[in-house]
């Protein structure tokens, strides 16, 4: 039976124990010591668990190799909490070996976590490729509420602004939100940047219709600007620039990534089909980018 997680007003983060996951561990453990919330770590084990080669002779020399393995990875996830406690003495630091599939079971607990965070690689991921693991994948894309995404490659920016992707969509308005409190908890600029891009299918015969039909930069500029307005109204404190920018919105919010300490995306963009789960913009950037990414979605209903 898969294991249900008491998440409430916590940040929850799983963990295979390898060194990929150890960067996600870590970020997860500084926003919750900065944000006073307890993080719990949690490590998912199969229900019906298949021992490797290596460990065959240990199964079939255990008399119940299930509860021998959630023993062991009891252990291990208990000494990660012990070197997290260690660098964060005031957080509350809790632990769970869950049943189940990681992701499903991380994907349940974001129904009332503060945040869910992953890593963006499993452990076995090769060094060069930067394709979204199974894990981090399925967690986005079922989540029910935000999910950080950390990536095991680019450079730690903790002072870089906070990014994000603005448009017309009910899930940009969530990021919005979101990032505005992410940038004023962080104490850094937030940077809101809407991205337009002249796509094959909106140039006329001539390659020009496309062309003509778009505002003037003057109008996109101010129709992000009142986008961003009750933004600047309920967070007076917050320094926020407005940024409109031509380019494919995933090319230019990974180039931002470059010096951002975070981008926070929605789930889906103003042209997602009403179904997808996640679309195709946040995939590139969560893909690609080399700082932290927060998926969020807008509120059911």
């Amino acid at each position: 039976m898969t294991t249900t997680l008491d998440a409430t007003g916590k940040i929850v983060v799983g963990t295979d124990l390898s060194g990929r996951a150890g960067v996600a561990v870590d970020w997860a453990a500084e926003r919750a010591a900065a944000r006073g919330v307890p993080l719990l770590i949690v490590m998912s084990v199969p229900e019906v668990p298949i021992p490797r080669r290596s460990r065959m002779f240990d199964a079939l020399s255990t008399g119940d190799w299930p509860n021998r393995l959630t023993e062991m990875a009891q252990d291990k996830i208990a000494a990660l909490a012990d070197t997290v406690r260690a660098q964060h003495p005031d957080l509350i630091v809790e632990t769970e070996v869950a049943l189940g599939i990681a992701s499903y079971v991380l994907a349940r607990a974001s129904k009332t976590a503060d945040l869910v965070v992953v890593g963006a690689r499993g452990e076995h991921a090769p060094l060069k490729v930067r394709a979204l693991g199974g894990t981090a994948d399925a967690v986005v894309a079922h989540a029910h509420g935000p999910v950080a995404v950390v990536t095991d490659h680019g450079t730690a920016n903790p002072d870089g602004p906070v990014v994000v992707g603005v448009d017309d969509s009910p899930e940009s308005d969530a990021a919005v939100r979101l990032a505005a409190e992410e940038a004023l908890a962080r104490g850094v600029t937030l940077r809101a940047v809407h991205a337009w891009d002249i796509a094959p299918w909106t140039m006329g015969h001539m390659g020009l219709t496309g062309i003509y039909s778009l505002p003037p930069l003057e109008a996109l500029q101010q129709h992000a600007e009142e986008l961003m307005a009750p933004v600047r109204e309920s967070h007076p404190g917050l320094d926020l620039v407005v940024e409109v920018t031509e380019g494919r919105p995933s090319a230019v919010l990974v180039e931002e990534s470059a010096q951002a300490s975070e981008i926070v995306v929605g789930s889906r963009g103003l042209g997602g089909f009403t179904g997808l789960l996640l679309g195709s913009t946040s995939k590139e950037i969560l893909r690609d980018a080399q700082c932290p990414v927060i998926v969020t979605r807008a509120e059911e209903g």
